[in-house]
Order: structure tokens, then sequence, then C-alpha cells
């Protein structure tokens, strides 16, 4: 008896540290040892572990797509002109910042095979459950973080990590953008299985989104992901309405979308003006504003092969891509903002983005293919890379993964 207790024992203690350690890696991203984040330093220790038996095959075409990526860059290093950055960590130089990518990508996928590996002999109903554990422990941060919210906000307390300038939450994420998009992650992960807890938890979160981490990305991705979720209905809806209706309800939905971005749009229309006004507003000589006059520049001097992998902080200050746009702060490290399938196309070229769209297609046909609506997630996790989410982002991996695991079940409601 005592010999059967011993296996359900640990068995139990794996499962609960598989989804403690994945919600690690999803909420604290900007735990670091110097420049480097703790969460993507454990999963490059577990690589030996992770494949030591069979390699899954899109985790492996993932593998070779990213390694190919590294070596070509690595190759052509020494023909591209860098522009130093001053008082940054020495992994941010030339070559090093490179290796850095490359193995925070590798972490990624690591993250994606981890998933796959543990779930590979569970059926999809147990696999469900374990998302909604994994979604319930992000919830229950997401609880803890608001509480440190208002008692910051009513002054009970003095300082906080978690919210920062304008008073938005941001978790243990670098800005509230960052932090609404992967709560939209967390939102997405309810839809795998059923509650009677979904609208309050929901509201909850669309709230946190909204009004506390003033996310924009964030709420518009929500907004997609419910069209994706729901297209088939509501295309069925909308043939009911009256043709006025509808024109009234598009314009009423353009000028949400435009007042959203209106501070974007009126920086980027005067960016001269601002600029002149605002020289160190690191919001708008980096990032998004900032990008849009940079990485079309690049993608037209490196359209097949790309400016390389993360070199795009040490070669955006060329003066021919920067115009009216200052060089980088003095101790800052710029990335355009535009999101991973951007960084993919800027940094990799064509060539890159056009075998990672698709590895992507012939995925979404194998999902497709199960006619259970897992194209859905699919779709939102390219999604999360439109809205700003960086390639090398640990989050919506793990939602790669999973679907990965769901996609080798022979029968999803077995």
């Amino acid at each position: 008896m005592t010999k059967n207790i011993k296996p359900n024992r640990l068995y139990i203690v794996k499962n609960i540290f598989f989804v403690l350690f994945v919600v690690f890696c999803i909420q604290f991203t900007e735990l670091k040892l110097d420049v480097i984040k703790v969460s993507e330093v454990l999963l490059l220790l577990l690589t030996p572990l992770i494949y030591y038996k069979k390699i899954n095959k899109w985790i492996l075409l993932l593998l070779l797509l990213f390694i190919s990526w590294f070596l070509i860059t690595m190759l052509l290093n020494p023909f591209r002109e860098f522009y130093l950055l001053r008082e940054v960590s020495v992994l941010k130089t030339p070559y090093l910042i490179t290796v850095g990518r490359f193995l925070e990508l590798i972490s990624c996928v690591n993250l994606a095979a981890l998933t796959h590996q543990f779930f590979k002999n569970k059926s999809s109903e147990e696999i469900k459950l374990y998302v909604r554990d994994i979604f319930n422990f992000c919830f229950a941060l997401l609880l803890i973080n608001i509480v440190i919210y208002y008692l910051y906000m009513n002054e009970y307390i003095i300082n906080t990590r978690i919210v920062y300038w304008g008073d938005r939450l941001r978790g243990w994420f670098g800005e509230g953008g960052p932090y609404g998009l992967m709560l939209g992650f967390t939102f997405c992960l309810s839809f795998f299985y059923k509650s009677k807890f979904h609208l309050i938890t929901r509201a909850i979160i669309l709230f946190a989104i909204l009004f506390l981490a003033d996310s924009k990305a964030g709420f518009i991705l929500v907004l997609v992901w419910y069209f994706i979720f729901y297209y088939k209905k509501i295309y069925k809806k909308l043939q009911e309405f009256n043709i006025v209706f509808l024109v009234v309800g598009c314009v009423f939905l353009s000028l949400i979308l435009v007042k959203l971005a209106d501070n974007y749009i009126s920086d980027i229309t005067h960016i001269k003006r601002e600029v002149t006004q605002r020289p160190k507003d690191i919001n708008l000589i980096m990032g998004r504003i900032a990008g849009i006059y940079i990485f079309p520049e690049m993608i037209q001097d490196y359209p097949l092969l790309g400016i390389g992998l993360g070199n795009y902080p040490i070669m955006r200050n060329n003066p021919s891509y920067l115009g009216v746009i200052p060089v980088s702060p003095i101790g800052k490290t710029d990335a355009h903002g535009y999101g991973g399938l951007a960084q993919l196309l800027v940094d990799g070229g064509v060539f890159i983005f056009i075998l990672f769209m698709y590895i992507m297609y012939l995925f979404y046909k194998k999902v497709k293919s199960l006619k259970e609506g897992l194209e859905n997630y699919l779709l939102i996790f390219l999604c999360f890379f439109i809205f700003g989410v960086q390639i090398y982002f640990l989050y919506p991996w793990v939602l790669l993964g999973i679907l990965i695991s769901l996609s080798s079940k022979e029968k999803l409601n077995e």
C-alpha cells in the first residue's frame, strides 16, 4: 500500500510544480538577473530533459527555423553597420545581443515543448482541467495585484513595483500595455473550459485591462478574440439587421478605435513639433512612434534576410533611418513596438517571415481539420504578435504548446 501512495504523491507534486512553473513564466517577465530573465534561464537549463526523447514535429520545425535565423545573422553581421548604445549591458553589444535573442527564442520553444511533453499522455479533458488551473492561478495573482493597487492608491503602502507613472497597473511587466496583453491571454484561456464563474472573472479581467493597466492593445485584443470566436454567430445575426443599423454600428466602432489610437495619431501627424517639445520623452522617441519611421527604412535596405536577429536596437540609430527621431537615450534599449510578426520581417526579412508563417499555415490546416475550433486559438496566438507582443515573450508559447498537445489527440472529446 505504501508503494502505491508514493507514486501518487510524486505525481501530484509534479502536476502542481508544472502549473506553478508555467504561471511563473507567464507572470514574472521582469524578474531578472541584470538583463537576463530568470524564467528563461530555468527553461534553458531544462533543455536536455525536454528533448532527450522524441521531438514533436512542430517543435522541431520551429527550432530549425530559429537556429537558421541565428546562423544567418552571425554570418552576415560582419557586413552590417552598428551604432553602439551608451551605458547599457555588455549583452546589448553586437553578436552578444544576437546570442541573447536566440536563447530567448529557444526558451520560448522550450516552454511550448515542455507544455506538450507534460500533456502528451493526458486526455483532452485532463488538459483542459490543467488549463483551468493555470487560469485560476493567473487570476489569483491579478486579484493580489488589484489589492496592492488599491492599497497604493489609497496610501496604505508607500511604494510598489507593480504600479508606475500615470497610476497604471503593470504587474511584473515593463509597462501597463504588455501587462494588459498578458491579461488578454489569460482571458482567452478561460474559453477552453466551462465554468459558472466565467462572467465574473472575465468582467474583472476586462476591468483591469481597461481601467487599471489602461491597455488599449489588450482591450482591442479581447474584441478581436470575441470576433474570432463568435464570427459565425455574429455574421448570422448581422444578416438579420437593417443596413442602416450596420452602417451606424461600423461608424461607431471606427470612432471607438480612432479614439483609442488618438494619442498615437496626433504624435505621428505632428512628429516634428512633438520631438521639439518633448525631446526626452521615451514614449515618443522610442517604441511604436519611432518605429513607424525607422523599421520601414530597415525593410527597404534589408528586404530578403533582414537586419539580423536582435539587431534593431544597435542599428536604429543610423542617421539615415532616424530623420527627426533622436538617438536612443543613454542607458535605454529600443524596440519598434509593433510585435513579433513585424520583428520577424524586420530582423529576419521576407525569408524568415514566410517560413514562420508557412509553419503556422501548415499547423492551422492540421488543427482546423479536427473541427473543434482550435484554429481560433492559433489565430489569437498570431494576433498577440500583431498587437505588440514580441516574438520572444514567453506566455503566447504556452498557448501553442496546449494546441500542439490537443492537435495530437484523435478525438478531443474522448
